[in-house]
C-alpha cells in the first residue's frame, strides 16, 4: 500500500515554500514545509485552504526558470498560456481565457498586489515573494469577476534589515541579464524602503531572411520601488511604483498552412483568390524549407515596443483587535507600438502597422475598499468590502492594417482602426461578502463557507461605421450616411450574481476534506465589424462550479509526501466564441467575418499536486490534470450553424509535470549543491474556435536541466547551470487560424534549446561574510 501511494505521489506538484524570495530553496533537511497562502484575502496555511491552488515563492520560480505565463503553464494543473507574441500572453483555467474578438474580458485575472495587473512577459518576475494559481471562479473575493481562476503575485515587501542581492545571467543567444534588490530600513519599523529592477539583452532566435533582423529577441527594462509607512502601530500604508519597458524586433509568425477551397461549400479565402493555389503552395513550400527558425516578412522589419507603469496605494488600519479597513487604489498606463504580419507571408495581405504613436493605448483606475474582522467568539471569519474599476482609451491611437487593394472591398476599410481596448470603456462595480463560519462545536473540524458579490457593468465602443468593410448598411441601418461621417455608438449594461459555498471537514491534523460550489461572471461586449445590428451584442458568460477536493500530508516507512487531489464538474453558459461569418459585402462580393457568440458548455476533470521525499536529499514534485469539454448541443447560432462536434478550445486532454531534485551529500561547510530535472506533457490542444481543419497542434513534451551550488564554500554566493529544452523541441504557444479569413494558417513557436550560467551575490543579517 505504501509503494502504490509513493507511486502516485510521485505525479504531484511541489507548492512554494515560506522561505524568502532572496534565499536560495534547495534544502536537504528531507522535510515538508508549511506554505502561506492569501486565496482568500488573509493569510492561512496552503492545506487547510478549500481550494485547488498551485504556489510558488520567488527563489522557486527563479529555480525553474519562469520568466513568462508560458513558463508557468508547466506546473500548473490545467493552466493553458496562448501567446501572439512574446510581450503578449492570455491565462486558459480549465478552458477559461478570452475566447472572443472585440475586446472581449479575460476568465482569468492576474492581480498584482491585489489588483487587476499586466503580468506577462520576462521582467514580470522580479524580486517577488510568493505566486499562487487558484483554479474556479473567484469572483465573490477578488476584484474583477473571473469564471476560470485568478493568478497572484505579491511583491517582496520592505523589511527592517538593510538587505538584497544581485545576480547576473549569461546565456547563449547573447544573453546578458542583471537584476537586483536593496532593502532600506530608513525609520526602523516606521519607514521602509526597497528598490528592484532588471534589465536583459538576447538576440533573437528567428531570422528573417529578407532583412537580415533577429525575431524573438528580448530588450527590456523593468523597475519597482515598494515603500512601507508605519506612523502608528495600527496603521501602515503601502506604496508601489512599478514601470516596465520593452523595445524588440517582434516575434515571428510562420505560415503553416492555407486553405485550398477543398472543402465543399467553403470560400477558399482571399490568399488563393488574390495569389493563386501555385503560389500559395510556393510560399508554403518557402517557409518549409526555410524551417522554423527562419521565416521572410517580405522587409517589413516587424516591431514591438511596450511601455507601461503603475502605481499601487494601501492603506491599513487596525481599529481594533476584530476589525481591520483596508483601503487598495490604482492605476495603471499600458501602451504598444508593433507591427506584425499574422499570414507569416512576404506578402503586403494581412499586416498590422503603426507609422507612429500607439497602437494600443489604455489607462485603468481601480478603488476597493474592505473590511475584515472576526466575531461570535472567533468562530467567524469575515471580508466584506465595495469594488470599482474604470478603463478607458489613453490618447489616440492608430492600427493600420495593410491588405491588397482586391481586400479592400470599401472606400477606407479597416484602415486607421484602432485596435485592442483603444476604443472602448468599461466601468465595474461591485458589492461582496464572504465569511467562514467554525463549526467545530457540533462536528470537530467542520467549517462553513458561504460568499455572495454582485457586479454591476458597462461596456461601451465607439467606432467610425465608415472603417468597417459594412459601413454603407450599417449606417443605412442606424439612419446616417457615409458622407455625415456616421459612428456605430455601443453602449450596454451588464450585471449578476457571484457566489461561493463550501464545507470543509479537517479529518485530522494533516487531511482536508472539502467540497464546493461557486459561480462565476464574465461581461458581454460588442463585435465592431458585424453585417447587421442584430450580431453587434454578445451576452455575459456565466460559470457554474461543483468541486470535491482532498489536500494531505502523510509518511508511511520514513517516507514524506504532500498530495493534493480535487475533481470538478462546470457548467458554462453563454461561452462567448470567436466565430466566422460567410456575409455579402455591400460590393455584392463575399467574405468572411470574424465575430463572438455564445454557446453553451460543460467542462469537467480531475487535478493533483503534491510532493515526494523518499530520503533526505531526493525531492519529487509534479502535477497532472485530466479535462474534459464539449459544447452542449444542438446550439445553433444563425449563419453558422451548430457548435456539434467542434472541438473546444485551450483544454488540453492531458498535462503533467515531474520535477526531480537531488542534494548531493557533501559537507555543509561546501554549501548545497543539487542537480534538478524538470519533464512536462502536455496533449494535443485545439487552438481555432470555428470548424477550421488546421485548428489544432499534437502534444508535445519538454525537458529542463539545473544544477544549483548555493551558499559556495559558505559564502553568499550561488551559481547555477540550466539548460531548457534540452532536445530541443519545436512546439507551437499560438496560432493565428485564419483559415476562413485571409485562408492562412500561422504559428508562434516556443524557444529553442537553450543554456546559461547565473550567479547571485546575497547580503544583509545572517547572511556570511563574502571574503
Amino acid at each position: 500500500m505504501g509503494a502504490a501511494a509513493g507511486a502516485l505521489v510521485a505525479f504531484s506538484n511541489a507548492p512554494a515554500t515560506a522561505q524568502q524570495a532572496d534565499q536560495p530553496t534547495a534544502s536537504a533537511g528531507g522535510s515538508l514545509e508549511e506554505i502561506v497562502v492569501t486565496a482568500r484575502r488573509r493569510e492561512e496555511r496552503l492545506q487547510t485552504v478549500p481550494i485547488g491552488i498551485t504556489a510558488f515563492n520567488g527563489a522557486q520560480i527563479a529555480e525553474r526558470g519562469i520568466q513568462s505565463l508560458s513558463d508557468l503553464q508547466h506546473y500548473v494543473p490545467s493552466l493553458e498560456v496562448r501567446q501572439q507574441d512574446r510581450n503578449s500572453q492570455n491565462f486558459f483555467m480549465r478552458g477559461q481565457g478570452i475566447n472572443g474578438t472585440s475586446g472581449a474580458w479575460p476568465g482569468v485575472v492576474a492581480y498584482f498586489a491585489d489588483v487587476p495587473w499586466v503580468i506577462s512577459g520576462p521582467g514580470n518576475y522580479v524580486d517577488i515573494d510568493s505566486l499562487q494559481a487558484l483554479r474556479g471562479p473567484q469572483g465573490t473575493l477578488f476584484g474583477r469577476n473571473t469564471t476560470g481562476g485568478a493568478v497572484l503575485l505579491e511583491p517582496k515587501k520592505p523589511t527592517n534589515d538593510f538587505e538584497g542581492y544581485g545576480q547576473v545571467i549569461f546565456g547563449d543567444y547573447a544573453r546578458e541579464e542583471v537584476e537586483g534588490a536593496v532593502n532600506i530600513p530608513v525609520v526602523q519599523d516606521k519607514l521602509l524602503v526597497r528598490i528592484s529592477g532588471s534589465h536583459e539583452v538576447m538576440d533573437g532566435f528567428t531570422r528573417d531572411v529578407s532583412t537580415g533582423q533577429d525575431l524573438d529577441n528580448r530588450d527590456y527594462w523593468a523597475g519597482r520601488v515598494y515603500i512601507v509607512a508605519r506612523p502608528t502601530d495600527d496603521f501602515e500604508n503601502d506604496l508601489i511604483y512599478q514601470t516596465y519597458y520593452s523595445h524588440t524586433n517582434g516575434g515571428s509568425v510562420l505560415l503553416t498552412g492555407f486553405n485550398p477551397n477543398n472543402i465543399p461549400g467553403q470560400p477558399k479565402g482571399q490568399f488563393v483568390t488574390l495569389f493563386g493555389s501555385a503560389r500559395a503552395q510556393a510560399a508554403l513550400a518557402e517557409q518549409q524549407a526555410l524551417g522554423p527558425r527562419a521565416t521572410d516578412t517580405g522587409g517589413m522589419y516587424p516591431l514591438d515596443v511596450t511601455y507601461h507603469w503603475g502605481v499601487i496605494d494601501t492603506a491599513r488600519w487596525d481599529i481594533t483587535d476584530d476589525l481591520t479597513v483596508k483601503n487598495i487604489a490604482s492605476i495603471q498606463d499600458m501602451r504598444n507600438r508593433y507591427r506584425v504580419d499574422q499570414t507569416g507571408l512576404p506578402l503586403k495581405l494581412l499586416q498590422v502597422t503603426t507609422a507612429t504613436g500607439w497602437s494600443t493605448s489604455w489607462e485603468q483606475y481601480t478603488e476597493e475598499l474592505q473590511f475584515q474582522g472576526k466575531a461570535l467568539d472567533d468562530k467567524l471569519s469575515w471580508t466584506a468590502g465595495g469594488y470599482l474599476e474604470f478603463l478607458h482609451p489613453a490618447g489616440q491611437t492608430v492600427a493600420s492594417i495593410i491588405a491588397s487593394p482586391a481586400v479592400t472591398v470599401t472606400s477606407g476599410a479597416v484602415s486607421n482602426n484602432a485596435d485592442g481596448p483603444a476604443n472602448q470603456t468599461s466601468r465595474s462595480q461591485a458589492l461582496y461578502a464572504q465569511g467562514t463560519y467554525d463549526l467545530s462545536q457540533f462536528v470537530d473540524g467542520l467549517k462553513f463557507t458561504a460568499g455572495y458579490r454582485y457586479t454591476w457593468d458597462w461596456r461601451s465602443m465607439s467606432v467610425a461605421a465608415f472603417t468597417t468593410s459594412f459601413g454603407p448598411k450599417i449606417c443605412t441601418q442606424i439612419g446616417g450616411t457615409i458622407a455625415n461621417n456616421c459612428t456605430l455608438a455601443m453602449g450596454a449594461p451588464f450585471q449578476d450574481p457571484s457566489w461561493t459555498l463550501s464545507l470543509d471537514y479537517q479529518l485530522s491534523p494533516d487531511t482536508l476534506i472539502y467540497v464546493t460550489g461557486s459561480h462565476g461572471y464574465k461581461s458581454g461586449g460588442f463585435n465592431n465589424n458585424t453585417p447587421s445590428l442584430a450580431l453587434v451584442k454578445y451576452g455575459s458568460e456565466r460559470m457554474t462550479n461543483a468541486e470535491i477536493g482532498m489536500k494531505t500530508d502523510w509518511e508511511v516507512f520514513g517516507i514524506k509526501a504532500r498530495t493534493n487531489l480535487d475533481g470538478f464538474h462546470d457548467t458554462l453558459a453563454n461561452a462567448q466564441r470567436s466565430l466566422s461569418l460567410q456575409v455579402l459585402l455591400p460590393t455584392g462580393t463575399s467574405q468572411t467575418q470574424t465575430i463572438v457568440s455564445n454557446a453553451d458548455v460543460t467542462i469537467e476533470g480531475i487535478e493533483f499536486d503534491g510532493q515526494l521525499i523518499p530520503f533526505q536529499g531526493l525531492e519529487f514534485s509534479g502535477s497532472y490534470s485530466y479535462d474534459y469539454a464539449n459544447y452542449d448541443g444542438p446550439v445553433l447560432i444563425p449563419t453558422v450553424g451548430s457548435f456539434t462536434g467542434i472541438p473546444y478550445p485551450a483544454v488540453p486532454r492531458n498535462q503533467l509535470s515531474i520535477t526531480g531534485r537531488y542534494h548531493l551529500p557533501i559537507d555543509e561547510s561546501y554549501g548545497d549543491l543539487s542537480v534538478a530535472a524538470v519533464w512536462s506533457h502536455r496533449s494535443h490542444d485545439q487552438f481555432a474556435t470555428d470548424n477550421s481543419p488546421e485548428g489544432s497542434r499534437p502534444g508535445y513534451s519538454l525537458l529542463d536541466l539545473r544544477l544549483d551550488w548555493n551558499s559556495i564554500m559558505g559564502r553568499p554566493f550561488d551559481l547555477s547551470f540550466f539548460v531548457t529544452n534540452v532536445t530541443d523541441k519545436v512546439y507551437t504557444l499560438g496560432v493565428y487560424d485564419l483559415y476562413n479569413t485571409t485562408g492562412t494558417v500561422s504559428d508562434v513557436l516556443g524557444e529553442p534549446r537553450m543554456f546559461g550560467v547565473q550567479v547571485k551575490y546575497r547580503f544583509g543579517p545572517g547572511v556570511p561574510a563574502a571574503f
